[in-house]
């Protein structure tokens, strides 16, 4: 392979050190030599599409990540091929991808990178795009420390799912795993593993085996770590919720009380939080299992006369007098998660971000 690679439109691109490699090719860091600068560089065999039947696949991830802008979203800026290669030119993250954590991350810093994916799935979602594949190795850190969204290689657009097996087992959710039909919440879901992976530094399902990786997925219960806040407690045992229609979408999220306590913290535009869109998206009823300090699991049931995310006041719940608490003592919880999506969202403008 000549270590200078020359594009359809004679772009010039020179082969530095290997980033990586996947299933079917290598990663390299390559440098743009009219404009001196550094980009990756994915090259994949045609040899290894064509006996796993994936050319298909490789082809609408170029599509997706060349199509879709967004500053935590992976952006592809060239694609040309030869006879033998593929070869796919996108953003260069110079500080990698997420790491499995040895110590549990500060809370903003899981806020910084939740909300980056939320960002980068709800660009994704309204553009009826699933990506299926969320996980710590698929979430790329550039130089000025941006948490972008990459590998596209399961993305698909939602009217041509099929139930099959996709991504990572570990991230996967039971309706995967069961080669059920799935939809946009199974990025919730991958979310959520992800989210459990920052807090916790394991996986919230280990096994020694796939069959038993399995079973654990889609009957084994969540327990949450109860020294983090409590907002965060309920988000990930939330996303963690096993039947798909309980659990919530990514726009839901924008309106979980942990979400918006953080966004203002830090000074984020919430383009959800307004009331328009919770008349029109936030109307139904919705419940979620929610473990308390116990062990125990338990379902919540909203109100049905009140907004099955937000209240617009604080409600006191006590385990005393209310079985649906997930806390033995009093506390105020202004969201219960787990209400259908509606087919109605309104779609407005993405956000300008600096």
């Amino acid at each position: 392979m000549n270590s200078i690679l020359i594009a359809n439109d004679g772009t010039q691109y020179q082969i530095k050190n290997q980033l990586g490699s996947g299933s079917f090719g290598t990663v390299y860091q390559v440098t743009d030599l009219s404009m001196n600068k550094h980009y990756a560089c994915k090259i994949i065999s045609k040899a290894l599409l064509q006996k796993y039947n994936a050319e298909k696949m490789i082809r609408q991830e170029i599509y997706i990540q060349s199509t879709i802008t967004h500053r935590n979203i992976v952006k592809v800026v060239n694609s040309f091929e030869d006879n033998y290669y593929i070869y796919i030119i996108s953003e260069f993250c110079s500080r990698g991808t997420l790491k499995q954590p040895k110590i549990p991350y500060q809370e903003k810093e899981i806020f910084n990178i939740t909300h980056s994916l939320m960002s980068a799935l709800d660009c994704l979602h309204s553009n009826s795009i699933v990506h299926r594949d969320i996980k710590l190795e698929n979430i790329f850190i550039n130089e000025e420390g941006t948490y972008k969204l990459g590998d596209f290689g399961w993305a698909t657009y939602i009217d041509k799912i099929e139930p099959v097996i996709c991504g990572t087992t570990e991230y996967m959710p039971p309706e995967v795993v069961l080669k059920e039909n799935h939809d946009f919440k199974v990025d919730s879901w991958s979310l959520g593993v992800l989210l459990y992976i920052l807090v916790h530094t394991n996986y919230p399902f280990r096994a020694q085996s796939q069959s038993e990786l399995i079973q654990l997925i889609t009957t084994k219960e969540i327990n949450v770590n109860k020294g983090i806040d409590e907002d965060l407690q309920i988000l990930i045992l939330a996303l963690l919720t096993k039947d798909p229609q309980q659990r919530p979408t990514i726009q839901q999220l924008f309106m979980s009380k942990w979400i918006k306590k953080q966004m203002k913290l830090y000074n984020i535009f919430n383009k959800y939080e307004n009331q328009q869109l919770k008349n029109k998206t936030l109307s139904k009823n919705l419940a979620i299992k929610i473990i308390d300090v116990n062990g125990s699991v338990k379902k919540c049931l909203a109100d049905s006369q009140k907004s099955s995310l937000t209240q617009s006041t604080n409600t006191q719940i006590s385990s005393s007098n209310n079985p649906c608490s997930p806390f033995q003592s009093k506390t105020n919880i202004d969201h219960i998660f787990s209400f259908k999506e509606d087919d109605n969202i309104i779609s407005v403008p993405q956000p300008k971000f600096g």
